[in-house]
């Protein structure tokens, strides 16, 4: 379940402010989950309502049903961007062709931005990738601006 733009925006700004408060060297790091989200708590925010499906009505719970994919993602990243020193966008399977969209996407609007990558273990990386593609990966993600890669462990993400 994402929360509006806006309430993540607050959450990267606390955190910045947290570190500086206490003369800690940070890196904010901001993580959208709309590739694969469906769900969010809030309509409040101008620049979720674009992919809030309100034809489908909200769940009985309360939540907004919304429309996921790169494109929320790359909208989101461009709004944490200022907010953020890095900007990750959590992906279902290993995608160069969407990690540049999304990396075009928010470079279009902040060039230079360092952008994180995922390179999970639960991604079928054999399924989704022939041998070449997975040995050339994270060069050519580098070469996209994904200058921290990384690895999450289970349990740990």
């Amino acid at each position: 379940v994402l929360i509006p733009t806006a309430a993540h925006i607050r959450n990267l700004n606390a955190a910045r402010l947290a570190a500086d408060v206490m003369g800690t060297p940070t890196l904010v790091v901001a993580r959208t989950d709309a590739e694969a989200a469906k769900l969010l708590t809030s309509d409040i925010d101008e620049r979720d309502r674009p992919f809030v499906d309100y034809d489908a009505g909200r769940t009985v719970e309360g939540f907004y049903q919304v429309r996921n994919g790169i494109e929320p993602c790359i909208a989101r990243a461009i709004a944490y961007a200022p907010h953020a020193d890095l900007i990750w966008c959590e992906t279902s399977k290993p995608d160069l062709a969407q990690a540049k969209k999304f990396a075009e996407g928010v470079r279009r609007h902040h060039p230079g931005k360092l952008l994180a990558y995922n390179c999970s273990p639960s991604f079928n990386w054999k399924k989704n990738l022939d041998d070449a593609t997975i040995a050339k990966f994270q060069r050519e993600l580098g070469a996209m601006g994904y200058k921290f890669q990384f690895i999450t462990l289970a349990g740990f993400h």
